[in-house]
């Protein structure tokens, strides 16, 4: 180790232009990496959700669209028509819906719903959201629908603003000189540079990614930089110079350096497990993200601290210091009762978090919604053997009332029709319309014939009807006209409806995306379908994929945890080469999360599932690293007393650090982002920060003195001299 320091400081200065170069290499590659905004493609192999829609655009091609609910107050009825004509015009909009009904008029409200056959985080759509907004800000108008601010694939400069200005603002209260953070952030900024530039590497990442992982990376790595340059400090005192204590400052740091970003890099490749493969995204570009970091403090840092050694010791300044003294003897003198608390903590925690709910969406507090409903899609997918079929299987959907429309073969193309019922379809006369139907049945060769369908008339009338000079006459052009355009439509609707293997139920409905009622709603569906139809069926859409993740969400989680814990327990034993250590250390990060997640259920809020898996894998591997760092020193000690004391004395300050950090900084994120879904993960990582921190600093103490004996080697013989 002492020959690889030493070429790592021998050659800083190349080592220090490589990575500069590599990281301004980096900056604009970072806007080539292709980013990923349909989740659905992180559906797992075995997702039923994921085998329909494979097969549907196997049988009726790929479809993209997205909505954009426009409400405004107080309009005049001249206004909502000049309004609904601009919208209309809109070169993004296919689209647009309004009429002077209570449909889309209601206490003193207008709506316009706009469909747009882009993507709903594509440029088009972004575009389509700015124009509306740059058109009417001011005249008390508002958006919902899929498309809206969340959606917009812009990561807002000020995120990255106030973040790094958090995390700066904690470093100039905790750090020994005013120049170390400058020292930090560039070396840090250098690593996030070249992870998000090597991203372009990776078959693509996913929008939640792209926006987090930067940040991220600096929450998770910051504590490494910490040590360095601690250690630096230290050896400055015993080296005879600068070169020589940094070398044995990297000799010596490495192992705890090493070990830290072990059990992070360990914690998030355990996201590589779960079923919904957005988790295996992060895991992977996360744990890309510390190895980086690693690579970086070995290389970049010293260059940079030895620069800037006159600068660090010119800033001298006193850091924040908690006097624990008091505490220690405190904690020593109770630490039965400690390590009691802590296994009360850790099973009321386990039994609480069950009362928890799992969300598995998370929605836009949107205006719009309080007045106008909003409605969503959902497609079922049948083989074409059961096209008679599905109409039974429709018939109480028919009576339901938060179904708002069902569109399908059975119900429009296929529909039969009575000639009164015809008359009305093309604004004929019923009398003709009867002589039609009889002239069917006669040169079909059947017995009277009171229905029709559009796919048994159309054609009919084309081939028949206009070609006799006798019915041709009685036909006007307009009627002529009308039926060529049934016909082009009639080809148009019944291939989006109706294929060769497959045909498609489009359901239209007011139940929310996510809940209860509608993962029931979902089940009675697929029981029916199960019931009255021979061959497979297969639910398409947003609440489909939440009833589908909720279903093994329970397996899943279970299996994360265990996998997470077992292989953050290994690292901490082959380091330690104790089983004691790893046990008592994991069981208090996982009693942080579960005292995080009892805590979220107890406020009455639900706990969103993909941040679940992601505080698990986190803090699992991020906030061990503090157990760790502190149960180190702890072993250093010849007593209790002195161990305990000690540990906070050589541990507590890059502990408070590099948590402040990620607590702050996350916190704020789960504010100000938009995307609801990305602020809570970030939010519910602060949160679980937060907990692991407390137990590990006000608990761990405790629990370690009761169990000195097995925590410190030879302590039984230092114990029986007091």
């Amino acid at each position: 180790m002492k020959k690889f320091a030493s070429f790592l400081v021998n050659k800083r200065k190349i080592l220090l232009c490589f990575f500069l170069v590599l990281a301004a290499v980096s900056l604009p590659l970072a806007g080539l990496v292709n980013i990923n905004y349909d989740l659905t493609k992180y559906l797992g192999s075995d997702s039923q959700m994921k085998q329909g829609m494979q097969l549907m655009e196997q049988e009726f091609g790929p479809s993209a669209s997205s909505g954009l609910r426009v409400m405004f107050s107080g309009l005049e009825e001249t206004e909502k028509e000049e309004i609904y004509s601009w919208l209309s015009g809109l070169e993004q909009v296919s689209e647009a819906k309004w009429n002077s009904g209570e449909t889309y008029n209601r206490d003193g409200y207008t709506l316009y719903e706009l469909t747009t056959e882009y993507d709903s985080h594509s440029a088009e759509a972004a575009a389509l959201y700015r124009a509306v907004h740059d058109q009417y800000d001011g005249r008390n108008v508002v958006t919902g629908g899929g498309i809206h601010e969340a959606n917009v694939p812009i990561l807002p400069v000020y995120i990255i603003i106030v973040s790094v200005g958090l995390v700066l603002l904690i470093l100039l209260m905790m750090c020994n000189s005013w120049f170390e953070p400058v020292i930090f952030l560039v070396n840090i900024g250098i690593a996030v540079a070249i992870n998000l530039g090597t991203n372009v590497l990776l078959p693509g990442i996913s929008y939640y990614t792209n926006s987090i992982v930067g940040i991220m990376q600096l929450v998770l790595s910051m504590d490494y930089s910490i040590i360095l340059l601690n250690r630096y400090t230290q050896e400055k005192e015993k080296a005879p110079d600068n070169l020589s204590a940094m070398k044995a400052a990297i000799a010596a740091a490495f192992p705890a350096v090493a070990g830290s970003s072990l059990t992070t890099f360990a914690g998030l490749l355990c996201l590589l497990f779960t079923n919904f493969r957005l988790g295996a995204d992060m895991g992977l570009a996360l744990a890309k993200s510390v190895i980086i970091s690693l690579v970086c403090i070995f290389t970049v840092l010293p260059s940079l601290i030895l620069m800037s050694d006159k600068l660090i010791v010119k800033t001298r300044k006193k850091a924040l210091h908690i006097p624990m003294a008091g505490y220690s003897r405190f904690t020593v003198r109770r630490r039965i009762i400690f390590a009691v608390l802590f296994l009360v903590l850790f099973a009321g925690a386990f039994f609480m978090k069950n009362n928890t709910g799992i969300l598995y969406m998370l929605q836009t507090n949107n205006p719009v919604e309080k007045v106008f409903e909003e409605q969503h899609s959902l497609v079922l997918l049948y083989e074409a053997k059961d096209r008679d079929r599905i109409a039974g299987v429709m018939a109480p959907l028919e009576q339901d009332e938060k179904v708002t429309g069902i569109t399908g073969y059975y119900n429009t193309v296929g529909k039969a029709y009575t000639a009164e019922e015809m008359a009305e379809v093309f604004g004929g006369n019923a009398q003709m319309i009867r002589m039609i139907y009889q002239l069917y049945a006669s040169q079909n060769g059947g017995g009277p014939v009171s229905t029709l369908t559009l796919p048994e008339l159309i054609p009919f009338l084309q081939e028949n009807v206009l070609q006799d000079p006798r019915m041709g006459a009685m036909i006007n052009d307009g009627m002529k006209q009308q039926i060529a355009d049934a016909g082009k439509l009639l080809e148009e609707n019944a291939a989006k409806l109706e294929g060769e293997h497959y045909g498609r139920i489009i359901l239209t409905t007011v139940y929310p995306e996510d809940s209860a009622e509608t993962r029931a709603f979902l089940s009675s569906l697929s029981e029916r379908c199960d019931e009255l139809l021979e061959g497979d069926t297969w639910l398409i859409g947003t609440s489909a994929m939440n009833a589908e993740m909720s279903r093994t969400f329970d397996a899943e989680l279970n299996r994360i945890t265990l996998i997470s814990a077992a292989a953050i327990f290994l690292v901490v034993a082959l380091t330690f080469r104790s089983l004691i250590i790893p046990l008592v250390l994991v069981l208090t990060v996982q009693c942080g999360i579960y005292l995080t997640m009892a805590f979220i259920g107890l406020s009455g809020s639900g706990m969103y599932y993909l941040a679940i898996l992601m505080v698990q894998c986190i803090l699992m591997g991020a906030t061990i690293d503090y157990a760790i760092l502190y149960t180190s020193y702890y072993r250093e000690q010849k007593d209790r007393e002195s161990a305990v004391r000690g540990a906070y004395e050589g541990a507590l300050h890059t502990i408070l650090t590099s948590a402040l950090i990620m607590i702050i900084a996350a916190g704020i994120l789960g504010y100000v982002f938009a995307n609801p879904a990305i602020g809570e993960i970030c939010l519910t990582i602060s949160r679980g920060a937060i907990s692991a921190t407390l137990l590990i600093v006000f608990v761990l103490p405790g629990v370690l003195a009761a169990l000195d004996r097995f925590i410190r080697p030879g302590s039984k013989k230092a114990e029986n001299h007091e």
